[in-house]
């Protein structure tokens, strides 16, 4: 049960980064949703019966399911690295009989590779109502989220977490490939790929994870038409905001 989540504040987030805090009568879909911890949220004002949630994460389907019966969950058999090893590489979004007034994506794309953001970003588009929004979070590796913490760029703070556990890997040369990069993807908490992802193979159980960084400026550049706004409530991850076109 190692991937079930315990984060709560999601709904606060995104009512702060859409500016939004009676969804209400909106039809929601959380991709990435997890055990739907977003409806545990205190400041929640999301309808179980219009809230639908995709993970690549069985058990966590099964235990959202459990906790709330009016809610639709769907298990989405997708590959992805270290969360579900054996997937379906490339399997495309279910049909779900709904359309949706937001589809909220909180540190999905921070563990997808870039070609499977590019993909389901645009098949997530597509399950808009008109008029509706996607909003998804990434880690911007030079920005300096915590900046009181003095902790330096938010790639710097995990490469000190992951040398806090491992005292061998050499963080300041990881770092030091990163510098000025575009993106980068931190794999298995000691090989950097530097705007490429052919990420060596390692077989599923030795598989620990996968972090995928982009700077603002290299986000708006792959989707010109969002709004990509700064970290909200105390978190250290920025926001993309896409708009679909309104009717009329």
């Amino acid at each position: 049960m190692r991937f079930l989540s315990s984060r709560t504040w999601q709904f606060t987030y995104f009512a702060m980064q859409l500016n939004d805090w009676n969804w209400r009568g909106k039809d929601i879909l959380d991709f990435g949703g997890n055990i739907a911890n977003i409806l545990r949220d205190p400041n929640a004002t999301i309808d179980e019966q219009r809230y639908w949630c995709l993970d690549v994460v069985d058990e966590a389907i099964e235990a959202g399911r459990s906790s709330y019966p009016k809610a639709h969950f769907h298990f989405y058999n997708r590959y992805c690295y270290f969360f579900n090893p054996t997937g379906v590489p490339g399997l495309r979004l279910p049909h779900l009989e709904a359309r949706f007034d937001y589809v909220i994506a909180y540190s999905v794309f921070t563990n997808a590779s870039r070609a499977d953001m590019l993909d389901l970003v645009g098949q997530l588009k597509g399950m808009l109502k008109e008029g509706g929004t996607l909003a998804f979070t990434f880690i911007d590796p030079h920005f300096h989220s915590f900046p009181e913490q003095n902790e330096g760029s938010n790639l710097f703070r995990r490469l000190k977490k992951i040398k806090s556990e491992n005292p061998e890997v050499d963080i300041d040369a990881l770092a030091k490939e990163a510098n000025d990069s575009q993106w980068c993807v931190l794999v298995d908490n000691d090989q950097l790929y530097v705007e490429n992802e052919d990420i060596r193979y390692c077989p599923p159980g030795l598989q620990k994870s996968h972090y995928v960084f982009y700077t603002e400026k290299y986000l708006k550049a792959l989707f010109p038409d969002a709004i990509i706004l700064p970290p909200a409530n105390n978190e250290g991850q920025h926001c993309c905001v896409i708009k679909a076109a309104a009717s009329g």
